[in-house]
């Protein structure tokens, strides 16, 4: 099979994945409004997240197509699997958060609303480092260095943005502090 093709199918298999967890997440917010203690955390930066994801999906495969960036063996197979790695690690998120997993920052001062049990055990927030690891290996995959550089700086740029602001909601929840409060962001004991 033709490499292009191959990433061709990889970047449309991710797009259609974007599109149900949209779908996911707007069912999962209709159904945590008829809940009490509940509040979505507006950020006026989030149509910056949609386009980068959908900017993404565009730019790796013009970059290969028209910079006829090669492929290399030694790089694509570790990306793959890299890649593969985080389908797994997301249908686990996705899994493990059940009702409470959204693309929004929800707000919920109840004690059960906060997940602790699967990857959350040792990390926050291993959703953003399903994205980062995505962005580096559907770029790296067919060498699309330029998209995974603009991408993974713009994606780093905007988490700085929102990590904080939903860290500050979250650990306003005393179930969350206690569970997460020594608990790192995206590798456990480390960063």
């Amino acid at each position: 099979m033709n490499t292009f093709i191959f990433l061709f199918i990889l970047i449309t298999f991710t797009a259609i994945l974007r599109l149900v967890e949209l779908n996911i997440s707007l069912n999962n917010k209709v159904k945590r409004q008829k809940t009490k203690n509940w509040s979505e955390v507006k950020e006026g930066y989030f149509f910056l997240f949609v386009i980068l994801h959908i900017l993404f999906l565009f730019s790796v495969p013009f970059e290969v197509y028209f910079l006829k960036r090669e492929f290399y063996h030694w790089l694509a197979w570790p990306s793959l699997l890299i890649f593969i790695s985080c389908l797994i690690a997301r249908v686990h998120i996705l899994s493990v958060m059940g009702k409470y997993w959204n693309v929004r920052i929800i707000y919920n001062t109840s004690e059960d609303s906060i997940v602790t049990n699967g990857i959350y055990q040792y990390i926050r927030h291993p959703n953003y480092l399903v994205v980062i690891l995505e962005i580096f290996s559907l770029s790296l995959f067919h060498t699309a260095f330029y998209s995974m550089l603009t991408f993974s700086i713009a994606n780093i740029i905007l988490l700085s943005l929102r990590i904080p602001k939903e860290e500050k909601y979250l650990f306003s929840n005393p179930q969350y502090k206690k569970h997460f409060e020594n608990k790192k962001r995206f590798i456990p004991g480390i960063f």
